[in-house]
Order: structure tokens, then C-alpha cells, then sequence
């Protein structure tokens, strides 16, 4: 095993026994529909932050925030490298032999520090007023540790990596649209979050180890899927 996507580091940090039996015993997991609205909102936010950046002109949500960004300027095939789900942004991990890779919606420069700022895309449809940072949902802290392993793979790229990541959260939430009338309107958010990169390689080498080790480990209290095995072996 000599590459190590974001998806993987995941997975072994939510539940080291569903990683060694998807990635060491090759035992696949339950299928997972899609999310193509989700996806297509990605797609067009991408192509609408591109047109600022051909421009170097800051996209409406930064001057509505009070963010002296822009889009930030690269070429063009690197961009589509950096956002493709098997190429990625890559690097040499420092304390173990993988190679980490990740695929990032974007990246924005800020122009006060020429540092770049890690971000991401969220799309949803609910009357909550979300704040990743702050919920206890367990899927809402795998999107903090996202843009943190997405930070932490630029820094790898000798990026220069601005403090506060940030997630466009896209809510089709607009109670005062009545009908569907052949569109959805949005209610567009930025969230801030100040990304932490320094126990990642810590984790890389608790991966390896258990990705070399022969015994299976032990379920996560927290794994859906183990927990729903355990409860089925019951009936």
C-alpha cells in the first residue's frame, strides 16, 4: 500500500476495522448512492470561481465577507490535476513511506498575506443554522479533518497556507421561494475554520501499522456499520 487518499485516512480514523477489512482484506463496503445535486452545485461553483480567476477579480462572496481574496491563479491543467479524484494534490508523508493525496473544489490567495486558503464546497437543504466548527454530528467533524489533510498536502507542496480554511455552504433553503418553478434558490454562507495540520503524520503512522498488522482490529463505538452487524448477529 503506497498511496493513501484522503477518503482512506478517513476511514481509518472513523473506524480502524472497516479500514483493514476494505483496504487489507479487500471485503468492500456497503454500496452508497451518489449525491448528483450536490455534485452539479461543485461543478458550477467551480466554473464560476474560474471566470474570476482567469479575471483576478474577488468573487462577490469575498467582498460581501470582508476578505481581501481572490481565486488563486495557476495553470490551468495543475487546477485540473489538483480537483481530479485520482490524481489529486500529492505528497511524500514525512514519517511514513505513503504517498497522501487528496482532490480539492479550489484555492483562493489572500492577498494581505499572498498566503493560499484551503476550501471546499457543501451543498445541503435544512432549516438549521450550521457551524461545522462548533457541531457534535460525527460527519460534520470528518469535514473539519478534510480541509485540515487538504492544508496539510499544499503545505507538503511547499504552499504558503493562509491559517483559516473556509466551506461554501450552499443551503436550498429559501422559505420564501413557494415554488419549484424549475429552480432552486440557495442561501450561500462561508464558514470559517482555523485548520490544524500537526497530528496528521501521527496518524499516518498508526495507519501503517495497522495496515501491516495481521490482526483485525477492534470496531469503532462510534462505526454505523459495525454497529448494525453487531446488532443484526443478535437476531
Amino acid at each position: 500500500m503506497q498511496n493513501v487518499s484522503r477518503t482512506a485516512w478517513e476511514s481509518f480514523i472513523r473506524c480502524k476495522k472497516c479500514f483493514y477489512l476494505e483496504r487489507k482484506l479487500k471485503v468492500r463496503p456497503i454500496g452508497m448512492p451518489g449525491y448528483p445535486i450536490n455534485s452539479r452545485v461543485d461543478t458550477l461553483l467551480k466554473a464560476e470561481f474560474d471566470i474570476y480567476r482567469k479575471k483576478q477579480e474577488p468573487h462577490p462572496i469575498f467582498r460581501k465577507n470582508k476578505l481581501n481574496f481572490v481565486p488563486y491563479k495557476m495553470e490551468e491543467q495543475k487546477l485540473k490535476d489538483f480537483r481530479n479524484n485520482f490524481k489529486g494534490v500529492r505528497a511524500k508523508s514525512i514519517k511514513t513511506n505513503f504517498i497522501i493525496y487528496g482532490s480539492i473544489d479550489d484555492i483562493w490567495l489572500n492577498k494581505d498575506t499572498e498566503e493560499v486558503v484551503i476550501l471546499d464546497y457543501k451543498a445541503t437543504s435544512t432549516k438549521e443554522n450550521i457551524n461545522y466548527v462548533t457541531s457534535s454530528k460525527v460527519y460534520h467533524k470528518s469535514y473539519l479533518r478534510q480541509l485540515d489533510f487538504y492544508a496539510y498536502l499544499l503545505k507538503l507542496n511547499n504552499f504558503k497556507v493562509f491559517k483559516t480554511g473556509y466551506w461554501i455552504l450552499c443551503n436550498a433553503r429559501d422559505i420564501d421561494q413557494k415554488t419549484f418553478g424549475d429552480k432552486l434558490n440557495f442561501k450561500i454562507d462561508l464558514i470559517s475554520y482555523d485548520v490544524k495540520t500537526d497530528y496528521i503524520e501521527d496518524t499516518l503512522v498508526e495507519l501503517e501499522k495497522c495496515y501491516n498488522s495481521n490482526k483485525i482490529p477492534a470496531s469503532s463505538p462510534f462505526c454505523d456499520v459495525c454497529r448494525w452487524q453487531k446488532e443484526t448477529s443478535k437476531l
